[in-house]
């Protein structure tokens, strides 16, 4: 995926998350200046990176948001999703148009369709330094979906299945939108 084609997802990915108060506005807004920072600095890039550290730096993410998903109250985003509040359905709709699910593997997928659903019920923040790393989880740039699913697996720590729900709602935003 391109630098210019992450940052219109994280765009997109941030309108998508309509938040409800100030305290969470304010984190919407922190949410796009980073994504917009990381976009630059992409594209400012010049030197080449040292592969070696390039895969640290991957498995770091990873690992990072593996942590995120760990800590997330399931029962809860399983509860906000299956009411399919306006807000929620919308959220989940926006950002999982973002994600090409063809090309995705299976396990990939899976973590992908949770984190939109942890993302759309506020149980992970989309703000801060984290942000970025969230949106390109959720894309599954350079299989970061899929090293957060070989992270959690180690932990012996699985998501619950969300697939049926995130990709029916895009599948169904996109059929609704055609002529």
């Amino acid at each position: 995926m391109t630098a210019h084609g992450l940052g219109r997802a994280a765009a997109r990915l941030t309108n998508a998350v309509k938040p409800a108060t100030s305290k969470v506005t304010t984190r919407a807004s922190e949410f796009a200046r980073n994504l917009r920072t990381e976009f630059e600095a992409g594209q400012a890039l010049a030197t080449p990176v040292d592969d070696a550290s390039s895969e640290a730096s991957e498995e770091a993410q990873a690992a990072e948001v593996a942590d995120a998903m760990k800590g997330v109250d399931w029962a809860k985003v399983r509860a906000s999703t299956s009411g399919r509040g306006a807000e929620v359905a919308q959220s989940m709709k926006t950002m999982a148009a973002e994600v090409d699910w063809d090309k995705v593997q299976p396990v990939a997928a899976k973590v992908s369709s949770a984190l939109i659903a942890a993302v759309a019920s506020g149980q992970i923040g989309v703000g801060g330094r984290f942000a970025p790393t969230v949106a390109r989880a959720i894309m599954n740039d350079r299989n970061l979906a899929g090293r957060v699913s070989r992270s959690l697996a180690a932990d012996d720590v699985a998501p619950p299945d969300l697939r049926h729900i995130v990709i029916a709602g895009a599948i169904e935003a996109t059929s609704t939108e055609l002529p």
